[in-house]
């Protein structure tokens, strides 16, 4: 069972890359990032012994806690796991899930990721070459370590996806666990200053952090360099009992996936009633679209994630204007949510999926499907962006760049969705599918989307340079009815952009319904 799916997993890998070129490309950079990081652990590893038994303790403890934590908490808020053996595949064909367990956690270091984890583990044992009991003691601890890594990855992504029921809980983590990552600058900031002082507790922090899941694996070795025979002992036997409990959570994990797929996973007693949104906006192809993607707004976090950035942007446009006393930063608050939100809609079509067959059998208007989805963006798109201009404006007390700025922002609001009414039609690419971490990157589409997320971005950027040469040649001259100028030029210039997108995607749409459908089918695999 381990070789066949191990082998199955090598398999399905390699014809991926045979398929997708992109995919290729990447894989071998990851490698070759991977390898690069590797040397360098291994010759920071190899010139270790040079420092003191505490010193090499509490590195190799400290990092190897982080690498444990990495595959717990990225793949939860991230990226997801690699589900190409998923277990709910097998629940069909009688396998046992302990036997199933124990040959995906084999097949999980034959990833990219799990073999280079291996591969670091074992490098740090070089840190204890000096001393061979310790070095001993390393190599099957650390190897425990990688396994680990593997398994708890697995059990914890499974187990949340049992307990919810739903996407929700995991959609919505990935979206929170996004905020420190953009406020990282700020709270540095913050405690910078107690780098010294927290340094000199690290050594106290990895004794302790050698007791958990975290650290024992390369704990264990650090007790038996320093004489602590029982501690080591101990240590080494809770990386057996870590190991033990990991795959016992991914077996548990792995039985409600199987629950699931035969049917017998806990049913949905909640029942809704009324047309919601729909009975909102008017009853027609346009409004019901309208509707649908508004909704879309609402509970898909692929939409909503993207919103989060603009109150963090805010918070650290205000951080920085109130260390340096100048907010200039953040009155581009306004244009920045306009260009965001203009954008945003470029993939709608490749985030129906196939529920854009809809549109095709239903015989949807190229027109009612343009016009409805952009004024579902701009009917809270519009307010949202003057909310942040003003706001912003408000807070640098600079009154007399407000008709500038409003101009800028909603310009570049029509712009983007006038773009993208056009870009949605005209390109398909994969997306993150439903459930899936709104910030991972699809399989095998990472280079087209990049390509034509720059050029759209590009664009609109390009189209938007009439109403902000305008705002830069007003503030420089300080002339008011620049600023005025500006307003009108900007709502003028998006207006006509928008217009004409609409009309553009519209015709593409009505031209091309079936080959779109095609693609986004080809897209979502």
């Amino acid at each position: 069972m381990v070789a066949h799916l191990i082998r199955m997993k090598l398999a399905i890998t390699v014809n991926g890359w045979k398929k997708s070129t992109g995919q290729l490309v990447l894989a071998i950079l990851l490698m070759a990032y991977l390898a690069f990081v590797l040397v360098m652990v291994g010759v920071g590893a190899s010139f270790m012994p040079e420092l003191g038994t505490d010193a090499r303790g509490t590195i190799l403890t400290l990092v190897g806690a982080v690498a444990v934590l990495g595959w717990i908490i990225i793949p939860v808020f991230f990226t997801g796991v690699d589900l190409t053996l998923d277990p709910a595949n097998f629940a069909t064909f009688g396998v046992p899930s302990r036997q199933l367990v124990l040959g995906l956690a084999m097949a999980g270091l034959a990833t990219i990721p799990g073999a280079a984890t291996l591969i670091g583990f074992l490098l740090s044992t070089l840190a204890w070459r000096d001393q061979v009991g310790a070095m001993l003691l390393a190599v099957p601890t650390t190897i425990l370590g990688a396994v680990f890594c593997i398994c708890i990855s697995y059990a914890v992504t499974g187990l949340l996806a049992g307990i919810t029921g739903q996407r929700r809980i995991r959609e919505i983590m990935s979206i929170v666990a996004f905020i420190p990552l953009m406020l990282a600058g700020v709270i540095l900031t913050g405690i910078v200053e107690s780098v010294e002082a927290a340094l000199e507790q690290l050594p106290g922090l990895a004794a302790i952090v050698a007791w958990t899941p975290l650290g024992s694996f390369t704990g264990a070795p650090w007790a038996l360099a320093e004489g602590r025979l029982l501690e080591a002992a101990a240590q080494a036997v809770l990386c057996l009992v870590w190991v033990a409990g990991a795959l016992w959570l991914w077996q548990l994990a792995v039985n409600r996936s199987y629950a699931q797929v035969r049917g017998s996973g806990p049913a949905s007693s909640k029942t809704k009633t009324g047309v919601g949104l729909l009975g909102v906006f008017p009853g027609t192809p346009a409004g019901a679209i309208a509707a649908r993607s508004l909704i879309y707004w609402l509970k898909d976090p692929r939409y909503s994630a993207s919103l989060v950035v603009l109150p963090l942007l805010l918070v650290l446009f205000w951080f920085l204007g109130y260390q340096s006393g100048e907010y200039v930063m953040i009155l581009l608050m306004g244009p920045i949510t306009g260009f965001m939100l203009g954008y945003s809609i470029s993939a709608d079509i490749s985030y129906d999926g196939s529920a854009f067959a809809q549109h095709v059998t239903a015989g949807v208007s190229g027109r009612d499907d343009r016009v409805g989805r952009i004024g579902s963006l701009l009917s809270w798109g519009i307010p949202v962006t003057l909310l942040f201009t003003v706001a912003t404006v408000w807070m640098a007390g600079q009154w007399w760049l407000l008709p500038g700025l409003i101009g800028i922002g909603i310009g570049a609001l029509l712009t983007g969705a006038g773009v993208s009414a056009l870009v949605s039609a005209r390109f398909i690419y994969p997306v993150p599918p439903p459930g899936a971490s709104p910030f991972a990157t699809p399989e095998g589409g990472g280079m087209r989307m990049m390509l034509i997320s720059l050029g759209a971005m590009v664009v609109v950027g390009a189209l938007c340079l009439p109403g902000l040469i305008l705002y830069v040649v007003a503030l420089a001259t300080g002339a008011m009815p620049l600023m005025w100028i500006t307003l009108v030029v900007g709502l003028g210039v998006g207006a006509f952009l928008l217009w004409l997108g609409i009309r553009l995607g519209a015709k593409w749409f009505d031209r091309s319904q079936a080959e779109t459908y095609q693609s986004v089918l080809a897209a979502t695999g």
